[in-house]
Parts: structure tokens; sequence; C-alpha cells
């Protein structure tokens, strides 16, 4: 079965929900996508959207073709809420690799839904991401940041 790299920076951070999405998912460690920026959507989720001058932190997953195709469905790929896209993402030592991220159709700026802005932020402090970008992250809880 064939496994590949997964970067997850919204609530896929989170182990226990990777527990249950990608159950044959082991966790790498922590890693960045340069030239794109954290957003919250008008959906109330989770994406990022190009900015040069921006950095986005989450995690580093391997995940295999079961893990994928769960992944697909609960993030609504099928449905064109997200498309999946590979980048290249800069692990803790410093390696490049190409990951699988997941990109909402929908990148208007919005307000998180109830409780997931607080999942995200702290799997965010569990993975030791950088204060700043928690901060940033934090910044969603107000609409439209």
């Amino acid at each position: 079965m064939s496994r590949r790299y997964y970067f997850a920076y919204g609530s896929n951070m989170d182990e226990e929900q990777m527990d249950f999405r990608g159950p044959n998912a082991e966790l790498v460690g922590r890693a960045r996508l340069p030239g794109w920026k954290f957003r919250i959507n008008t959906r109330g989720a989770a994406t990022v959207v190009p900015d040069e001058e921006s950095t986005v932190h989450g995690v580093l997953w391997i995940i295999d073709e079961s893990d994928e195709e769960t992944l697909d469905y609960y993030e609504g790929v099928s449905s064109g809420f997200y498309v999946k896209r590979t980048e290249t993402v800069y692990r803790e030592d410093g390696d490049a690799v190409e990951a699988l991220l997941y990109v909402a159709s929908d990148d208007g700026p919005g307000s998180p839904r109830p409780g997931y802005l607080e999942r995200i932020v702290a799997a965010a402090r569990r993975h030791g991401l950088p204060r700043h970008y928690i901060e940033e992250l934090q910044g969603w809880s107000k609409a439209g940041t």
C-alpha cells in the first residue's frame, strides 16, 4: 500500500481526530509551508491562501491510501469544499518534502465555528508551534481577520 506525506494545518493537527480519520497515520513532526497564509473561510473552516510574505505552520503525517480516502470524505473533496494539492513543505530538520494538503474552494475570510479554532490552537500548542503563529491563529476568534 502506498504512503505519502500529509501536511495538516487545521483541526487535523489534533491527534485524537487523526486517530479517527487516519488510523494508520504516523506523526512525523512539525513542518512549515512558506508562501501561504492561514485563514478561516466563510464556512468557518480552516484553509490556506497564497501569500509570499507568510508561512503556515502545522504538522506532517505519513498516511496510506485508506487514510487519504477517509480524509477526502471528511474534507468534502467530492462535494467541492476542498481540493487536494501537493506542495513543498519543510520538516523540522529543514528537509523539503512533497506533501498533500487540502485547500478550501471558499477562501473568503470568515469566523470559526464554535469550538473549532480552540481545537486548532490547542493542537498547535501541544505540537510546540511558534508562539507568534499561535497568536496569529487566535486572532481568528474575531470575524474576518
